[in-house]
């Protein structure tokens, strides 16, 4: 009997170091996949911290192209323009080559324009078919409806073909788009056209703190095959309305001097709704969808449209 009760104690001695030794492997295994989440947790975080480091560095990369990050905006003294460095361009030697590439920086914490840079070509230009498309999609920053406001590319489309790219549109008058930058788009785009050549460009808004209109754009030139003998130039074209004071933060526009306001008052191309008595910019989607015998191409000023009766479109909110 007393081997019997021995030999029982052994087996249950047995069965429970074999039932703990479950116990310690089923607490192996659920440390192992703890492990296993907390180490695709920190890849995970790992991959997001790249990431977020590469849109860094390219958005930082971007603005070391800026010919100086500390820019001082010149005082605007009644032209649309004023020279920078004595008009000479500064670009790192590295990208002087004969390749074309357009690289448009990031938008800012503020969603603000950065920087637009490209070696442009007659690779980056728009096909002799290709049409401008619709960019009333976006609203860059600070945009106000109403307010006479235009989307200003930085890098043209005749010189890039960028239509809606939101990184390549900034809220600008027509004094800065056409007076200021428009004779420069024009100098590269004649150049290229004529040469082949490529034309290292770069434009950057410059915002003063946190307004969301930006005070002017910062364009530089720099035409490569030649060494710059064709193409250069560096200047600073002011983001201004003359006759208006604008509110760089809120976008509002208001008129200043109302004899100097109508004397800046410009004639461009609109298409008039003669049905629903609204205009709009040639390139609105809207205009694809309106009825032909209520079509008006007509080349007048936004004022004298608004004073006969039209109102502006809301999508393309000329």
């Amino acid at each position: 009997m007393k081997k019997i009760w021995l030999i029982s104690i052994i087996v249950l001695l047995a069965l429970f170091a074999f039932a703990s030794c479950g116990d310690v492997d089923e607490g192996d295994s659920a440390g192992s996949v703890g492990n296993v989440t907390e180490t695709s947790e920190e890849e995970t975080e790992a991959e997001h911290s790249t990431t977020t480091e590469t849109a860094a560095t390219t958005a930082t990369s971007a603005d070391a192209n800026t010919g100086g990050e500390d820019f001082a905006i010149p005082e605007f003294a009644d032209e649309p323009s004023v020279e920078i460095n004595h008009n000479v361009p500064v670009f790192d030697d590295a990208l002087k080559t004969g390749k074309s590439f357009e690289t448009y920086g990031a938008l800012d914490k503020y969603g603000r324009c950065t920087t637009a840079i490209a070696n442009l070509s007659t690779d980056t230009q728009p096909g002799a078919s290709e049409e401008r498309g619709d960019i009333s999609s976006v609203h860059p920053s600070g945009w106000k409806s109403e307010q006479g406001w235009e989307r200003c590319h930085l890098i043209g489309w005749q010189l890039s073909g960028e239509n809606d790219n939101p990184r390549n549109l900034v809220t600008g008058t027509h004094y800065m788009n056409v007076e200021g930058m428009l004779p420069y788009e024009n100098m590269v785009e004649w150049y290229i056209s004529e040469t082949g050549n490529h034309v290292l460009y770069e434009v950057t808004p410059i915002f003063e703190g946190k307004n969301m209109v930006c005070a002017g754009v910062h364009m530089q030139g720099y035409s490569v095959e030649d060494d710059g003998s064709g193409v250069s130039f560096n200047v600073f074209c002011f983001n201004v309305k003359p006759g208006y004071d604008i509110n760089y933060k809120t976008g509002e526009v208001t008129v200043a001097d109302e004899e100097i306001a109508r004397q800046q008052s410009f004639d461009r191309g609109y298409v008039l709704n003669t049905s629903t008595m609204k205009f709009h910019y040639p390139s609105c989607s809207s205009v694809e969808k309106m009825a032909e015998h209520n079509k008006e191409y007509v080349e007048t000023s936004r004022e004298e449209l608004i004073e006969a009766g039209y109102e502006p479109c809301g999508n393309c909110e000329p």
